[in-house]
C-alpha cells in the first residue's frame, strides 16, 4: 500500500507541473531619445585678419641689398620700387660677361684661320689627317666658348636689369625680412606685401570641428572694439598645422570696416543656422573609446548595437555623430552596459533633464 501511495502522489505532482504556465520573463523598460537634427552652440576660436592676396617679393639674381626703401605698414602703388641691389657689382658683372665674349670671340677667330691653312696644306698633302682633324676640334671648342660666353652676357644683362624690386600692387608692406647690406641669393625673401582690397580672417580649429564645416557656411566674426560681422568659409587647408592637430580654415571678410585691420585679433562662432547635426549623449556610448557603439530600438522593440563615427563635443555632455545613424533612430541613453544584443525592451520612459531631441 505504501509503494501505490507513493506512486499516486508522483502522478499527481506530474500532472500539477504539466498544467503550470512558463513564466514569462518582465519587459525591461529603457530612457531612451529620437534622433533629430538641430543647431548646437558652436565654440568660439579666435584668429588674425589677413589679406585675401599677399606676395612674399625676392630678386630674380645674386647681390647686395643696397637701399631698402619701405618699412612695415608702409603703403606702396604698384610700379613703386621697394628694394634695390648695388648696381656697382652687377656693372662689374656686366664688363666682366662682355670681356669674356670678346676674348672668346678673338680664339674663334684664331680657331678659324688655323683651321682654313691646316685644310688647304691638308688639300696639298703637306698637312696629315690627325693635323685637319686636330684643327676642326679646336675651332669647334672655340665656337662653343663664344656660345657660352654669348649666354653669360645675356645673364649678366638681364640681372642688371632685376636689380631693382619693384611693387606688383598697390599693397601695404606687411613685413621687411632683410636689412640693407645683405647678401641674396636668387629667390631669397625680401618683404611681404599684402593687397589693398580684400580681407579674410585666418583660424586654427582642430580636427573633429572639420566634419561640422562646408564651404560656404556662415560665421560670425568678432574684433576687439568692433561691432560683429559675417565671414563665409571659403578654403580649408588640406594637412594640419605645424603645432599641435589642428587645421586652418579662411574665411572671407570682403571689404570689412575699418576697425578690423590687417593682423588684428578676431574671434569667430559657426553660425547656428549652418551647424544642423545629429547628436548623442556622451551617457549613450559604449565600447571601446577608440570604436564607440550605440543601442538603438529596432522592430519589435529589440536593441542592437550600431558602431558610430563621432565628431565635435558639445555642451551639455553631447557628442556630434557623424556617421552610424539617421534622423528619426532611436537610441538607448541610459543603462547601456546592462543590456544584451536582441533583448526587448518596453516602451520610452522620459525624464526632466532628459532631451528627447538634439
Amino acid at each position: 500500500m505504501r509503494y501505490v501511495f507513493i506512486a499516486l502522489a508522483l502522478l499527481a505532482s506530474s500532472a500539477n507541473a504539466e498544467t503550470e504556465m512558463p513564466a514569462t520573463a518582465p519587459v525591461r523598460p529603457v530612457v531612451s531619445e529620437i534622433m533629430t537634427p538641430g543647431a548646437a552652440q558652436s565654440r568660439v576660436f579666435t584668429g588674425t585678419v589677413e589679406a585675401e592676396v599677399s606676395s612674399t617679393l625676392a630678386f630674380l639674381t645674386l647681390g647686395r641689398v643696397a637701399t631698402l626703401q619701405v618699412a612695415t605698414g608702409d603703403k606702396v602703388a604698384k610700379g613703386a620700387v621697394l628694394a634695390s641691389l648695388d648696381q656697382v657689382t652687377l656693372e662689374e658683372d656686366l664688363s666682366a660677361a662682355q670681356a669674356a665674349l670678346q676674348g672668346a670671340q678673338a680664339r674663334g677667330v684664331f680657331a678659324e684661320q688655323s683651321f682654313a691653312r691646316v685644310q688647304a696644306l691638308a688639300k696639298r698633302a703637306v698637312a696629315s689627317a690627325a693635323q685637319l682633324e686636330q684643327a676642326q676640334a679646336a675651332l669647334d671648342t672655340a665656337k662653343a666658348a663664344i656660345v657660352a660666353a654669348e649666354a653669360d652676357l645675356a645673364r649678366a644683362k638681364d640681372a642688371a636689369s632685376y636689380s631693382a624690386l619693384t611693387a606688383p600692387m598697390d599693397g601695404i608692406v606687411t613685413a621687411t625680412l632683410v636689412d640693407p647690406g645683405t647678401v641674396v641669393s636668387v629667390g631669397t625673401p625680401i618683404l611681404t606685401l599684402a593687397g589693398l582690397s580684400g580681407r579674410e580672417a585666418v583660424l586654427d580649429v582642430p580636427p573633429d570641428m572639420l566634419s561640422l564645416l562646408n564651404v560656404g557656411d556662415g560665421f560670425e566674426v568678432t574684433g576687439r572694439g568692433s561691432a560683429p560681422i559675417v565671414g563665409t568659409l571659403v578654403r580649408i587647408d588640406p594637412s594640419a598645422g605645424t603645432g599641435a592637430r589642428s587645421r586652418r580654415i579662411h574665411l572671407a571678410l570682403g571689404d570689412p570696416p575699418r576697425t578690423y585691420r590687417l593682423g588684428s585679433l578676431i574671434s569667430a562662432r559657426l553660425a547656428a543656422q549652418s551647424l544642423s547635426v545629429l547628436s548623442v549623449p556622451q551617457s549613450a556610448l559604449t565600447g571601446a573609446p577608440e570604436a564607440p557603439q550605440v543601442w538603438r530600438v529596432g522592430e519589435g522593440r529589440k536593441v542592437a548595437l550600431v558602431p558610430v563615427t563621432l565628431g565635435e563635443a558639445l555642451q551639455d555632455s553631447r557628442m556630434v555623430v557623424t556617421a552610424g545613424l539617421t534622423a528619426g533612430d532611436e537610441i538607448v541613453v541610459r543603462g547601456v552596459h546592462s543590456l544584451t544584443d536582441g533583448q526587448t525592451v518596453g516602451a520610452a520612459i522620459s525624464s526632466l533633464g532628459d532631451k528627447g531631441a538634439n
